[in-house]
């Protein structure tokens, strides 16, 4: 406890003055509390003596859930994404100072007096609330816990204030393309479209995000809110939200990949994803007719160019977009289209969104049915769904039980003709005057709209090709907590420019944070505008760069405003591109694997370095370097005068060339055009298919190329479907014993100078010096 002084400069008042003066108020301590068996419940009394209600609902042996309804008034519908309704076993105590609750791992201690929570995990203190950020003339600059009023005394706005450590860094939010490190910075959880990736606006906001002392929160509401990370205050962050109760989580692990999989797993599993889809997609805004389809599959071939996707975005009349309804007078023959495509192992991906025109026949149907969003006086809520558009659009309402009964039978009819996947755009531009048919207003059904639009979709989806022997895909722009259930994410419109790739990626690590496994971008770049405000091609190394990028992604997908085909580049940039299509689909087994490994461990295919080397304090603000999978450091190149990659302790091998290089240190490179920088960990396997075999993504992998970093001695794992492979390896004294039940045809031994004898299953293995870097070993 401090002790009061007396000062001459400021009167010692005796009540807590603030530099506010709109209608908030706060909690100030405890009055009572009751054990409800299912958790504790706390009355608070708060600055202006009304009174707010807590629950604390420990929902596992390290999280809990925390609900505050001021003047104890619980909302007659809640407006939560997950209903986190277990709870685990708990203990409380009382002291004259403390409440507490208490798990196996975890502590969640309230101070009666004044009011302030903290949690505790194995006995450390992990975070608090904050309750004293004042300045000098003794007034709070920052409120503690509590909420605001209108002038009315309605609660129109709750919050959460606390304490940040010195040396704490944020992570997540979902798919910010702000730096890495979000401390600093303000963060808006409003879905929009962004109409760029190099700002804070966002398609993909969640409300969840990690810090580095070992905890993370998921603020459990779909309604507007803002975090305040630092922004504000260098010694407080707050989370606001837009509505009358508080609802979020708080999840405890000093480990920050089990930390991540503690979220996923308590909200829902990662679905696995088409063994296709690790393959190239190819796509252009926009293939008017089916002709070029079948002009762009032809060139493709002659080319060599290997292709597993093909998007359409324009598959519909324009007027009745979103109704799912072909346009048989550019696509006469969808029917026979589709079946040329999958003879030649290509899948089609359609592209919807969830607006429909006001001159088609589909809005007056579904205006008339009650399907459309609403204002507030009861009609349909017309908008423009672009800043540039001409024709206002209606927007269906996914919260309408009677819409979607009409809506998901026309979805599973195109599904049933063979689609592949389905590209969810749009859906963030619903005005905040809406009205849901569920109840909810603008501010709380504008997120959740674009998180049902998808899941509807999903689900459809599921119901078709899981009969089939099939799984669903959807390629989303955008998303809210829960998406990861709902695989898999893009980017969104990007410029071809070379630092605005630095930004994606950004925001690609940021979404990996959140959850979400699998992800990609528009390679080559959505749009590129000049001077003069015209529409033109990627300049080469642009086009080079984001599709080198591209290829070592989770997934990879070429689509812009002008083609982005290869063949409509230079001879040398089609060479580049050529090789790295090539070695995608080389890498498809390395992929496959990790994305196997995402959906059983709940761990995303990207990983920013911190989330493999948490214990180096030099990856905490990296976000332009990234781990593909377990084994795959991959630093692209975009703009950088002086480049440089961090390699965290340990020998690499660059995965090129096979050439040793020692981490724990910044090294500095000048990487040719046609390169990328990727190198494999040490102790680690890259299984590949041979070099002769650049397709392979239609059945599970066999005669595998296996490239080995090897210092001493390494154990992995390799999933297919249905299948967990092990590998081993020991190197003693110039001796290689080796042990995998994988289907191994080759191994490329990357890091040791001297083999004089190798076996594999305990039969002996010839290992020959290929050069200077690598040994060869047949099996």
């Amino acid at each position: 406890m401090n002790k009061k002084v007396e000062v001459s400069y400021n009167p010692q008042l005796g009540y807590l003055k603030t530099i506010f003066t709109h209608n908030f108020d706060f909690l100030t301590g405890v009055l009572g509390y009751t054990d409800r068996g299912d958790g504790v419940e706390v009355e608070a009394g708060t600055y202006r003596n009304k009174t707010a209600k807590v629950i604390i609902r420990p929902v596992s042996a390290a999280a809990y859930r925390f609900q505050m309804y001021p003047y104890g008034k619980e909302p007659a519908a809640a407006n939560e994404v997950f209903s986190m309704e277990q709870t685990v076993p708990y203990q409380v105590e009382e002291t004259e100072e403390y409440l507490s609750v208490r798990t196996l791992r975890m502590e969640i201690r309230i101070k009666k007096l004044p009011w302030e929570v903290s949690t505790y995990l194995d006995g450390r203190l992990l975070t608090k609330e904050q309750i004293r950020d004042s300045n000098v003339d003794n007034m709070c600059k920052y409120l503690p816990i509590g909420f605001d009023c209108d002038e009315e005394g309605k609660v129109i706005r709750v919050r959460e204030s606390m304490y940040m450590y010195s040396d704490e860094a944020f992570y997540g939010f979902g798919e910010k393309f702000t730096e890495f490190n979000k401390r600093g910075q303000k963060i808006h959880c409003w879905q929009k479209d962004a109409l760029s990736t190099n700002t804070e606006d966002s398609y993909k906001n969640h409300p969840y995000f990690m810090s580095s002392r070992g905890y993370s929160v998921l603020v459990n509401s779909y309604t507007r809110m803002t975090f305040d990370m630092g922004c504000g205050s260098n010694v407080t962050y707050g989370m606001e939200v837009d509505d009358s109760s508080l609802d979020y989580i708080l999840f405890a692990d000093r480990d920050y990949k089990d930390l991540l999989a503690d979220y996923v797993n308590m909200t829902g599993s990662i679905p696995m994803i088409p063994r296709w889809a690790f393959g190239l997609w190819m796509s252009k805004c926009v293939y008017k007719d089916q002709e070029e389809v079948v002009q762009v599959v032809k060139r493709a071939k002659e080319e060599e160019i290997a292709i597993d996707v093909i998007n359409l975005d324009a598959w519909q009349a324009s007027e009745d977009s979103g109704a799912w309804v072909w346009d048989r007078k550019r696509f006469p023959d969808p029917e026979g289209m589709i079946t040329f495509l999958l003879e030649n192992r290509i899948h089609l991906c359609l592209w919807i969104y969830p607006y429909i025109g006001e001159e088609s026949e589909y809005f007056r149907l579904a205006g008339e049915k009650g399907w459309l969003v609403k204002d507030g006086n009861g009609n349909p809520l017309t908008f423009y769904a672009t800043a540039a558009a001409d024709r206002k659009v209606g927007c269906f309402d996914f919260t309408n039980p009677g819409f979607r009964e009409w809506y998901v039978p026309r979805v599973k009819e195109v599904i049933g003709m063979g689609i592949g996947a389905v590209k969810t755009d749009f859906s963030e531009a619903v005005p905040e005057n809406a009205v849901y048919y569920d109840g909810s207003n603008g501010l709380q059904g504008h997120n959740k709209l674009t998180y049902l639009y998808a899941k509807t979709i999903y689900e459809a989806m599921k119901e078709v090709k899981e009969p089939l022997g099939e799984r669903p895909m959807l390629w989303g722009r955008s998303g809210y907590a829960g998406s990861h259930t709902i695989p898999a994410a893009w980017a969104g419109d990007s410029s071809t420019h070379l630092n605005n790739h630095a930004c994606i990626l950004q925001g690609g690590l940021s979404i990996a944070l959140s959850g979400v496994a699998y992800w990609g971008f528009d390679m080559g770049g959505f749009y590129n505008t000049d001077h003069e405000g015209y529409e033109c091609v990627p300049e080469e190394e642009e086009y080079i760069r984001s599709t080198q990028f591209g290829f070592f992604s989770s997934l990879s997908r070429c689509h812009g405003k002008t083609p982005r085909e290869p063949w409509n580049f230079a001879p040398e940039t089609r060479n580049i591109f050529s090789y790295y299509n090539q070695l995608r689909h080389r890498l498809a087994p390395y992929l496959y694997s990790a994305a196997w490994q995402a959906s059983l461990e709940s761990v995303p295919m990207m990983r920013p370095l911190l989330l493999e080397f948490q214990g180096d304090r030099n990856v905490r603000n990296i976000g332009h370097e990234y781990m593909l999978g377990d084994s795959l450091l991959v630093a692209p190149v975009f703009d950088q005068d002086e480049f440089s990659v961090y390699l965290p302790e340990g020998t690499w091998a660059d995965f090129f060339t096979g050439r040793q290089i020692e981490g724990g240190r910044w090294i500095s490179l000048q990487p040719a055009l046609d390169q990328i920088p990727v190198y494999i960990r040490p102790n680690t396997i890259v299984p590949m298919l041979a070099s002769d075999d650049c397709r392979g993504l239609e059945e599970p992998y066999k005669d595998l190329t296996v490239c080995m970093n090897l210092k001493d001695r390494l154990s992995c794992t390799f999933y297919d479907d249905g299948y967990k492979g092990h590998f081993t390896a020991e190197l003693r004294n110039g001796c290689l014993r080796i042990t995998t039940g994988m289907p191994v045809k080759e191994i490329i031994l990357y890091g040791v100078e001297t083999v004089e004898e190798a076996s594999c299953n305990g039969l002996p293995v010839t290992c020959i010096k290929k050069d200077e870097y690598t040994h060869l070993l047949h099996l």
